[in-house]
C-alpha cells in the first residue's frame, strides 16, 4: 500500500476556491485603488498564472468574479479591460469616525515609513511562507530570481524586485498579509520611493540585491523558516542602509 498522501476531491475544491478568492482579492484591490485604471488591459491568463504561480483555471475563475461584479470586460480578441472606476477608501480624521476625503491615508507614506513597516512585517511571515507555499510557488520564486539575474535595465530590475517580494508574500496563503502587502506595492509605486530607488540602484547594487534574493529563495526551498526570516531581515536592512543611510 502506498504511503503517499493525496487530497480528497472536497479538499482540492476547497483549496482551489481559496486560491480563486485570494487572486480575486488582489486584482480587485489593484482596480479599486486605481493602480489598474479604466480602459487598461489586464495581463493575459497565462501571464497572470505565471505571476501568481497558479493555474489558468484559477485565474479564469477569479476573472469571472470580477466580470460579474462589473470590474472588467472580457472580449475575445480584445483581452480583458478594466471598466470600473477606482474606489478609494475614505480617510478618517484623527479622533473622528467620519471620512474626510477620498484618498487612502497611507499612500503618501514616506520611504522611511515604508522600510520601517516592511522590516516589521516581512521577516515575521517567513514561517508562513515555508509552511504553506507549494513546491510550484517556491520554484516560481526561484525562477523570479533567475529572471532577475538576466535583467539589464532599471525597469526590468524594478519589475523583478517587486515580483519577487510579491510572490514571497503570496506564498503565505494569508489573505490579510496579501492584502496589506498590496498596499505596500501601492506605496512603492509613488514617486518619492521610485525616485529614491532609481537614484540608488545601479548594476552592481542590483547584483547585490539579487544575491540576497537568492539566499532568501534557497532558504524557502529548504523550508528553513529561521534562515528565511534572517535572510529577509538582512536584505531589507541593507536596502534601508543603501537608500536611507541608516
Amino acid at each position: 500500500m502506498s504511503g503517499a498522501l493525496s487530497l480528497t476531491a472536497p479538499s482540492r475544491r476547497v483549496k482551489a476556491r481559496r486560491l480563486v478568492e485570494q487572486l480575486h482579492t488582489v486584482l480587485e484591490r489593484q482596480i479599486d485603488e486605481g493602480r489598474i485604471k479604466p480602459g487598461e488591459r489586464l495581463a493575459t491568463e497565462r501571464e497572470l498564472a505565471a505571476q501568481f504561480s497558479t493555474s489558468r483555471n484559477v485565474v479564469r475563475a477569479a476573472l469571472e468574479m470580477l466580470d460579474k461584479a462589473g470590474k472588467i470586460t472580457r472580449r475575445v480578441g480584445h483581452g480583458t479591460v478594466v471598466t470600473a472606476p477606482g474606489i478609494s477608501a475614505p480617510v478618517i480624521a484623527p479622533g473622528s469616525a467620519r471620512p474626510v476625503g477620498g484618498a487612502l491615508p497611507f499612500l503618501d507614506a514616506s520611504p522611511v515609513e515604508l522600510m520601517e513597516f516592511r522590516l516589521a512585517m516581512e521577516p515575521g511571515l517567513a514561517e508562513a511562507m515555508t509552511l504553506h507555499a507549494s513546491e510550484r510557488e517556491l520554484r516560481a520564486i526561484m525562477d523570479c530570481v533567475d529572471r532577475g539575474d538576466a535583467a539589464e535595465r532599471w525597469e526590468e530590475w524594478e519589475h523583478w524586485d517587486r515580483s519577487f517580494h510579491q510572490l514571497c508574500i503570496a506564498a503565505t496563503h494569508n489573505r490579510l498579509a496579501i492584502a496589506i502587502y498590496d498596499a505596500v506595492i501601492a506605496v512603492r509605486h509613488k514617486q518619492p520611493w521610485i525616485r529614491l530607488k532609481q537614484g540608488h540602484t545601479d548594476r552592481d547594487k542590483w547584483r547585490t540585491y539579487q544575491s540576497e534574493h537568492r539566499a532568501i529563495a534557497e532558504a524557502l526551498l529548504a523550508r528553513d523558516a529561521r534562515a528565511a526570516g534572517e535572510a529577509i531581515r538582512g536584505h531589507l536592512t541593507k536596502v534601508r542602509a543603501k537608500m536611507l543611510g541608516y
